[in-house]
């Protein structure tokens, strides 16, 4: 049974009463975490206002207002109409008690001495009777919706007793709702108490248990909220881009060898020694080991011998170079860890009481419950003290496992000592892999180890004659011109020659697959194979050179197009490839048709395939919460969550190498190719075949296009004009309907209309510049409200969200435009009054 929608518009309301008459009253302080770390009053008071407006959005978007609004709805009781009304005027309290927060917040300044009551902060700006009166009617809100919530309540008991259907749901049931327990409390309590709606007394009583509705609402959502800051969406990318295990490797871990014994008796031992490092050189496979142990299932018997009865939590970070800052971050790790830890002990078998997050980000929720802050985003140390906390639990055993650490972006130290605090705790296990790099070998050297590479021949051997064994043009050959002995001899010379290195063999195995031609045989392989460069260098330049002309040409293309991107969704990079820079213009907004669809992402594998010789290789990621029900056009991975990368760091690195990368880029410039201007066509793609789903993600899509669009003018100094028409009639024009019905991923406070309001916000002077003069009054006169109210509703620092790591948006935004505003208010004038009015001289950029 879900909860109510009687119940969930109710706890909306109450959520915005209860914090109201707090920020009203004299009692309640503004908490400050210490003297030193006290937050600034326009900090505190914009924190009030992003929670009242969160509030006010969370009212509009209640089921039951969904309910009321859509005809088609059954008739709505008489309580559930009364709460509809007490809404509305809730939203109307909300909204004054916003201006007034507001209007204090402009008239404060840095340095002012810090108010101890949002009460303080109001009076600044309202009479003393103005915020009694304000607080007095929250008062009275809060107890008409008590009885409204108290006469539905009763109604569907009694409604229940007498159909038969059951009342309560099972609060014991896995994955139950905290408003539906909280809903099973509340009609116990009215059929044990027998409550009545008429009954001062009763409804009183009532009201005790709707205090503990806010309380348990306002606990979720703080759990919610730290969860969203501890998680970034492609947190997993890294883990999943590392292949798995080749067939018949890595099974020496499980058998008896010495390399076996070292590290299962290392999981099962209570020697204190608890950081096992796993090393070797680029390209040995650490990686590839080290996601083959993280919750390996063959580990779990040595796990549990040291672990006892303790619950038992794992936890993995995988550092990647390639990626974005908190994929190579100690910020990122501590990120991670912290939110997969949690994940295991709230959402695991553990189960445990959600109150956990409130205990290790203490001063957070203080800040929360307070003033609805502490929602700041986490700095290193920050971040640790939780961290600290949460790993001093010994009555919990943790298992971290951490790739990649000499992908860091920065100095070791700080990490190093974490992982070395860490591990002086009985309760904490840390595999940690990295190469051979001093600061490791210094920390580490003296720990429990493993040297892959020592280990790693008898694995190249396995995998070589697995492959040789599969391939089509390999087993025809052989068929014609047998010779073990020589084969043999062709094997050993790969595991020879590779030393340990797999990425080597697996490299040099598909280079000499790949030439076999119909007059080949294996005496001609062996000359192939002896002739191949040993170092990893040598051997990517072999296969760099082996590129015939026409191929590389197209090679270069995508290597520039990975590099400028990061790693690229498949369908992306095939927009991004298109040769007709121009074709997202003329492009319907729709989504793409499956044939189409399967076409290009068909076509992007051929390439990557045959152009690319393997430099580049093709992950799936799946992003959490994603609907694993939704039907794709592949039968397999859905086209967004096939991710493009390079292979391996060493490729990327052979790639950006300073001599090569000139002559691949050179190689692009005879092309007239740009970067810039091919994922500016592509991200405008993106955006029209964007679903429609609810929410509607526009963001992220429409930013990044105005991202490209200033990239290129910043080249040539001309405005996009015909670019950004499109990218707002693509986000904006074409998806009103969609804007207005469902919740969007948009700036909420206002709603954009047009792409002028978007332009006007993030300070887009060029372009505003020659779209203002041509414009509706009306349209004019609505992006200088939006800017205003967008403005206000984020508050200083507030559009770091939105604007992220785009570099140009970042710059643009900031600029001081004066004359803007003179033209965007003479264009608001009436005609008439034009006509009188000096007209502001602004300097038009030519635009395409």
């Amino acid at each position: 049974m879900k909860p109510l929608p009687a119940v969930g518009l109710a706890s909306s309301i109450l959520q915005i009463v209860d914090f109201g008459i707090k920020i009203t009253s004299k009692e309640h302080k503004i908490y400050q975490p210490t003297e030193s770390q006290a937050v600034e009053n326009h900090a505190v008071l914009q924190a009030i206002v992003d929670y009242l407006f969160r509030l006010g959005t969370e009212l509009d978007q209640n089921d039951l207002k969904r309910l009321s609004a859509d005809s088609k709805s059954p008739k709505l009781s008489e309580a559930a109409l009364q709460l509809l009304k007490l809404s509305d005027l809730a939203k109307e309290h909300n909204t004054t008690l916003i201006e007034g927060i507001l209007q204090a917040q402009a008239r404060g300044s840095y340095g002012d001495p810090k108010w101890q009551t949002g009460r303080e902060a109001l009076m600044s700006v309202w009479k003393k009777k103005d915020v009694k009166a304000l607080k007095k009617k929250l008062q009275e809100l809060k107890k008409e919706v008590d009885t409204a919530l108290l006469i539905a309540l009763r109604q569907y008991l009694d409604q229940s007793a007498e159909t038969g259907l059951p009342v309560f749901s099972d609060d014991n049931a896995p994955g139950i709702h905290h408003t539906e327990k909280w809903q099973n409390e509340a009609m116990d309590a009215i059929h044990v108490n027998d409550w009545k709606p008429k009954s001062k007394k009763n409804v009183e009583e009532f009201s005790k248990h709707t205090q503990s509705l806010v309380l348990v609402e306002s606990e979720a959502r703080f759990a919610k909220d730290i969860f969203g800051k501890l998680y970034f969406p492609v947190l997993d990318d890294r883990v999943q881009n590392i292949p798995a295990p080749l067939d018949g490797t890595f099974e020496w871990l499980f058998e008896g060898s010495e390399e076996s014994g070292t590290f299962m008796n290392w999981l099962a031992s209570k020697d204190g020694q608890n950081l096992f490092w796993v090393t070797g050189n680029p390209g040995s496979g650490k990686s590839v080991l080290t996601k083959f142990l993280f919750r390996n299932s063959r580990t779990f018997p040595s796990l549990e011998a040291w672990s006892g009865a303790s619950p038992g939590i794992t936890a993995g970070f995988f550092f990647w170079k390639s990626g974005i800052e908190l994929q190579k971050s100690s910020l990122g790790l501590l990120r991670s860890l912290l939110y997969e830890s949690l994940q295991d002990m709230l959402y695991g078998p553990l189960q445990q009481d959600p109150g956990i997050i409130h205990w290790l980000f203490s001063d957070r929720w203080q800040q929360f419950i307070s003033y609805g802050g502490g929602l700041g985003d986490f700095t290193f140390a920050d971040i640790r003290k939780s961290f600290d906390l949460m790993i001093a639990d010994a009555s919990k055993k943790f298992l971290f496992v951490i790739d990649g650490l000499d992908e860091l972006d920065g100095y070791p130290d700080a990490v190093v000592d974490l992982l070395l605090g860490a591990v002086k705790r009985n309760n904490v296990k840390i595999i940690a892999s990295s190469r051979q790099s001093p600061a490791y070998q210094n920390a580490f050297e003296k720990r429990p180890a493993l040297v892959i590479d020592r280990r790693a021949n008898d694995d190249i051997q396995t995998y070589v004659k697995n492959i040789l064994s599969q391939d089509e043009k390999f087993r025809r050959l052989r068929s014609q011109h047998s010779d073990e002995k020589l084969e043999m001899y062709l094997i050993k010379e790969i595991v020879h020659k590779a030393d340990g290195v797999i990425l080597w063999a697996v490299l040099a195995t598909e280079n000499v697959l790949y030439g076999i031609g119909d007059l080949d045989d294996l005496a001609s392989l062996q000359s192939r194979v002896e002739s191949l460069p040993a170092d990893m260098d040598g051997l990517l330049l072999r296969v760099y050179q082996s590129i015939n002309p026409d191929d590389l040409q197209q090679a270069a293309r995508l290597f520039s197009l990975v590099n400028a991107h990061g790693y690229p969704d498949l369908l992306g990079l095939s927009f991004a490839n298109d040769t007709d820079t121009k074709s997202s213009l003329s492009a319907e907004v729709r989504l793409l048709k499956d044939a189409d669809l399967t076409q290009r992402i068909a076509d992007m594998m051929l390439l990557l395939q045959n152009q690319c010789r393997g430099f580049l290789s093709i992950f799936e990621v799946t992003p959490e919460g994603d609907d694993e029900e939704e039907e794709d056009v592949l039968g397999a991975a859905k086209p967004d969550h096939l991710k493009v990368n390079y292979r391996h760091r060493i490729i990327r690195d052979f790639i950006l190498e300073p001599k090569l990368e000139t002559q691949l880029n050179a190689m692009t410039l005879d092309q007239g190719f740009d970067t810039d201007e091919q994922w500016a066509n592509a991200s405008l793609w993106a955006l029209k075949t964007l679903p429609a789903k609810e929410p509607l993600q526009i963001w992220d899509k429409l930013a990044w296009c105005i991202e490209y669009a200033l990239r290129l003018e910043e080249k040539d100094g001309k405005v996009r004009l015909t670019y950004l028409d499109e990218v707002g009639r693509a986000a904006i024009n074409e998806r009103q309907d969609l804007i207005n019905s469902h919740s969007s991923d948009l700036p909420d406070g206002a709603t954009a209309e047009n792409f002028l309001d978007i332009a006007v916000w993030l300070n887009l002077i060029g372009y505003v510049r020659i779209k203002a003069k041509d414009a509706d009054r009306k349209v004019v006169k609505h992006a200088i409200e939006y800017h205003r109210t967008i403005k206000k509703r984020l508050g200083q620092g507030g559009e770091e969200k939105w604007i992220g790591d785009r570099r140009r948006l970042k710059i643009v935004y900031v600029r001081t435009a004066p004359e803007l505003d003179n033209l965007l208010d003479y264009y608001a004038k009436p005609a008439i009054s034009r006509m009188t009015a000096p007209k502001p001289f602004v300097e038009v950029q030519e635009f395409i």
